[in-house]
């Protein structure tokens, strides 16, 4: 057996001494120096491998997100028990209470993992960010800028290249890396996970949750929200998933179709809902979606959280096709209206969910004549610097074509204009006809 080993150049020494026992297994380094530079490692060497392994969760969201997943994945967790080790490194820059700022880790992590200890904790500032987008060196000005303003003594990092950022910047930072047991166990649970996954199993499942309570006022509403947030990582630690801030609103879990079968036990058991809903004192909407990326089946569960909350229902696991309410398995399906195969086809190869394809289609359809990409970015609701990589996408699809440029006589680059094409147009009457994205209630065919 063949496994990848996609990390920077310190947690590989330490991943490949703690598996150094291990038989039958060869390891294969696959070094990089930014998150960034995974996706194009992974998608050039995974044909050649049995399963990889990312020693975090960073580059493994960011693959999830572009590369197409051909073998089981799996990431090291981060355990708060090196957050201790850190800070026993820090020991000389401790005076009296803690004041820290950490990335990565959430507020609630952070304190439940330093609860058993006797550090007294003055501040702890966190850094949220989204993993799909990973910046070192917002992550470092966010560190920089708190040392500056005198707010922490020490700066807690668990991505390397900050780490490297912050130590040339003379400032007093330590890296938070997982003990040798945690790599261990977690590359040991993938091996297990080799035998038996079929294409199926590998595809990428996201779930979505909110609170689904009146609350009143900021406060009462951010109290629920951290217990929200506390609920879901317990139960994303119990089935060995991720959970992250989705938004300022939701949370969201991460995981492959095979452990989400195991997890609800081939979709008739959703009771671990019900106990989220009991612990944070007030009801739990959640809904899955299912997809070949991150990105699609992200927007699925979005979907499904709104049907569940429309409906009165647990929970639905949406794939584009159908809207399944589980743990009910006499309720019918909820099939995609007027479900189009081509328009489904040609969004996969796009890599845009099938409604979000339909809604770039339909904003095509605003312009009469020439437009620019900032101008359609307006119209479908993206940022302009988004608006350009999908006009590409666009454009490869044969849904627009170019014709000309926009000049602004004395100030800026021009803008290229383009149009809509004949296949645009009829995709536009196709999607008409139901394509756009709501759901009805049908029974299974």
């Amino acid at each position: 057996m063949r496994i990848g080993l996609v990390g920077p150049s310190s947690l590989l020494r330490k991943t490949l001494s703690a598996v150094a026992e291990l038989e039958d297994v060869a390891f294969v380094p696959l070094e990089y120096v930014l998150p960034r530079e995974a996706p194009d490692l992974v998608d050039r060497n995974q044909n050649d491998l049995d399963a990889v392994f990312f020693c975090g969760s960073i580059p493994y969201c960011i693959c999830l997100d572009s590369v197409r997943r051909s073998v089981p994945w799996s990431y090291l967790p981060l355990r708060t028990t090196g957050l201790l080790v850190a800070l026993v490194n820090a020991r000389e820059h401790l005076r009296g209470r803690v004041r820290m700022s950490v990335d990565t880790l959430s507020e609630s992590e952070v304190r439940e993992g330093l609860e058993d200890c006797s550090l007294d904790i003055d501040a702890i500032f966190t850094h949220e960010f989204d993993f799909t987008h990973v910046s070192v060196e917002e992550i470092a000005k966010f560190h920089l800028a708190l040392v500056a303003e005198g707010k922490v003594d020490i700066c807690l990092t668990c991505v390397e290249a900050v780490h490297r950022s912050l130590l040339g910047k003379n400032l007093p930072a330590f890296r938070v890396t997982p003990a040798r047991q945690t790599i261990r166990s977690a590359v040991e649970r993938l091996i297990l996970e080799v035998r038996g996954q079929s294409n199926t199993l590998l595809l990428s499942v996201v779930g979505v949750f909110r609170p689904e309570a009146p609350f009143e006022g900021r406060r009462q509403y951010e109290e629920a929200m951290l217990k929200l947030n506390g609920s879901l990582v317990e139960y994303a630690k119990r089935r060995g998933i991720l959970a992250i801030p989705r938004d300022s609103s939701s949370f969201q879990t991460i995981e492959t179709m095979g452990q989400f079968l195991l997890g609800t036990s081939d979709l008739t058991d959703v009771s671990f809902l019900s106990g989220m809903s009991a612990a944070c004192g007030f009801p739990v909407v959640a809904g899955f979606g299912v997809g070949p990326s991150l990105r699609i089946a992200e927007e699925y569960a979005a979907k499904a959280a709104d049907v569940a909350r429309e409906k009165g229902k647990t929970c639905y696991l949406f794939d584009g096709k159908s809207a399944r309410p589980l743990g009910m398995s006499r309720e019918p399906a909820m099939l995609f209206s007027h479900f189009d195969a081509e328009i489904d086809g040609l969004g996969k190869r796009m890599g845009l969910a099938t409604p979000t394809l339909c809604r770039y289609v339909q904003g095509l359809m605003c312009f009469d004549g020439t437009f620019t990409a900032s101008e359609f970015a307006k119209i479908v609701g993206i940022q302009p610097k988004s608006s350009r990589k999908v006009m590409n996408m666009l454009l490869e699809a044969g849904l627009v074509r170019e014709c000309g440029v926009l000049s602004y006589a004395g100030r800026g680059r021009p803008q290229r204009l383009y149009r809509a094409t004949e296949d645009a147009f009829r995709f536009h009457s196709r999607t008409l006809t139901g394509g756009g994205g709501d759901v009805e209630e049908r029974s299974r065919v």
